[in-house]
């Protein structure tokens, strides 16, 4: 490709029938120059803040961005919105960012990308999932090789019993071979496909390693970080083609178990048997962790007036957990019996979800199309799918009543008597931290994996945390009252809901202060829940008196 790159020609002369080579190739303009063109290109005043690179450094198969806008194939992306941490054009802006609080030009938010922690993150995901898929490959060659040696190892045992068994062993010895070598075929055929499969996952990470190495040493900023946001899904998409093809495989190889034919001669049909011997492949490739380039990371304002929108009841049903969905849906955990109601924030119901009991916590997952919700009554935790909006999966027990719930990682942290337990999905107990004291209603997760939690049948009491160690921390000076709710956003502050005061408080990180916002004077009775949309728009609040859910516009 270098010297496809050498002989290019000048594009604005190739046009005009001439071939004069390039010296130079305009990112902007996508297109080579040689000396002359190049000369008055940089004294277009529109070029001149143009990308010009060495012609040698264009690879039209690396070097290759995507600046259409996905929703609008026809319009160009121009902006970013820190709110939504996405690139978006001039349609976008008028349909879906009118209420957003930071959109810059691209040009603008690039500024500074390299030295931000997403570009450092990417570059270390295309790293580790390289070395993740070349380390698959190198196993699955060394599983191929044992597998042959195992197979040189069972035949081997099999005609030492050839010799011993004298008549009967040339009856049976063909059959099994014959098993031995089906059995080889089968696996070494399945580790063949699966190593053609590895290889196609190589490229495909190798690809993106050139376009990420040559984008990053040759592009502009503003490409830079195009480049990161376009390969973010296709990183994503192979990580889990990866994980899927790697929790499928087996390290396989054939061993024998010897019967008793000398003792019981005349009674045998055969030497004995061919077992398959598996065990798991150690292979350290985890989900991407791709956050805002914090550089570029522009976060939402503080909401600091709340407007009562709309109310409405959900069946007549005492109310505590609310989860919010990416496209407005409320997923409402009723106390009352096991219908879990999924309703619109303007009060439309859409399903209602029979549980197996009770509910109160609810933890959203959307990239896994989940919501956990914990059951008290039944000690337990159990899964719905927000999309189908139906009960998926078993109780997944805890060691006690759970109320409060949160995703730290891929595990669960469920809020019990005075403990907060870290599950697996799957119920394992990973981790008790004690926390004293009585229920915990509601838990938050910090940025540094900090338990924040509540405890509503506590009277005065700080906003505490707890670390993973089991070390707990108060956060506020001032005391809280049957804080019943805790939530934090992105940029440092926690929101909290007391239920007896009918107080919805906002704590500040940065100056400590804890104001309220919202009283009974906008309508709090004894409430138990709530939960903010995707954008801090709306604040959705749940009265257990009065059996309402409030609405509250945000801003």
């Amino acid at each position: 490709m270098a010297s496809e790159s050498r002989n290019m020609h000048c594009g604005n002369c190739s046009r005009r029938s001439r071939y004069n080579n390039a010296v130079k190739y305009c990112t902007d303009c996508e297109d080579a120059l040689c000396i002359d063109c190049l000369d008055v290109h940089g004294n277009i005043k529109l070029c001149a803040s143009h990308h010009v690179i060495n012609v040698e450094a264009v690879d039209g198969k690396v070097f290759n961005i995507s600046k259409s806008c996905k929703i609008h194939p026809d319009m160009v992306l121009e902006y970013f919105c820190s709110d939504h941490d996405t690139l978006y054009c001039r349609s976008c802006m008028a349909s879906d960012h009118r209420s957003c609080d930071k959109l810059l030009p691209i040009e603008v938010a690039a500024k500074g990308v390299k030295s931000s922690t997403m570009y450092e993150e990417i570059g270390n995901d295309v790293t580790t999932l390289t070395s993740a898929v070349q380390e698959f490959e190198d196993q699955k060659n060394k599983i191929v090789l044992n597998l042959n040696d195992s197979k040189i190892y069972v035949q081997d045992s099999v005609k030492k019993m050839k010799t011993q068994l004298q008549e009967r062993i040339q009856e049976i010895e063909a059959a099994l071979m014959s098993e031995i070598d089906k059995l080889h075929e089968d696996l070494s055929k399945e580790s063949a496909d699966d190593i053609g499969k590895i290889r196609d996952h190589r490229k495909n990470v190798q690809n993106i390693s050139e376009q990420f190495n040559s984008i990053s040493k040759h592009g502009s900023e503003s490409q830079i970080f195009m480049m990161i946001h376009n390969i973010k899904e296709q990183l994503n998409c192979h990580v889990n083609g990866f994980q899927q093809l790697v929790s499928s495989q087996k390290n396989v190889s054939l061993s024998f178990n010897e019967s008793k034919l000398l003792s019981v001669m005349s009674m045998v049909s055969s030497f004995g048997t061919v077992e398959i011997k598996e065990s798991s492949l150690n292979i350290d490739c985890k989900p991407l962790k791709i956050h805002q380039a914090q550089i570029v990371q522009q976060q939402r304002k503080i909401p600091a007036q709340f407007k009562l929108d709309v109310k409405f009841k959900a069946a007549g049903a005492y109310i505590a957990g609310i989860g919010a969905t990416k496209d407005n849906r409320l997923f409402l955990c009723n106390q009352t019996d096991s219908n879990l109601y999924v309703m619109s924030d303007k009060g439309q119901q859409l399903a209602t979800i029979q549980m197996d009991g009770p509910q109160w916590g609810i933890a959203m997952e959307e990239e896994t199309n989940s919501a956990w919700v914990t059951l008290p009554d039944k000690h337990s935790v159990q899964a719905v799918d927000v999309v189908t909006m139906r009960k998926k999966g078993q109780l997944i027990k805890s060691p006690g009543r759970c109320h409060g719930i949160a995703l730290i990682d891929d595990q669960i942290a469920v809020g019990s008597y005075g403990r907060i337990y870290i599950m697996c999905k799957t119920g394992e107990i990973k981790k008790t931290l004690d926390v004293g004291g009585s229920e915990v209603h509601s838990i938050s997760v910090g940025q540094k994996n900090q338990l924040y939690y509540a405890q509503g049948n506590i009277g005065k009491s700080t906003l505490k945390s707890v670390g993973l160690d089991g070390l707990v921390t108060s956060i506020s000076a001032e005391n809280v009252n049957y804080l019943i709710g805790v939530k934090l956003d992105r940029i440092g502050n926690a929101y909290l809901l007391e239920c007896a005061a009918a107080h919805f408080k906002i704590y500040s990180f940065e100056d400590k202060s804890i104001k309220t916002f919202l009283t009974k004077n906008e309508g709090l009775n004894n409430p138990y829940g709530f939960a903010f949309s995707n954008d801090f728009s709306k604040l959705c609040i749940s009265n257990c008196n009065t059996k309402e859910i409030l609405v509250f516009q945000c801003t």
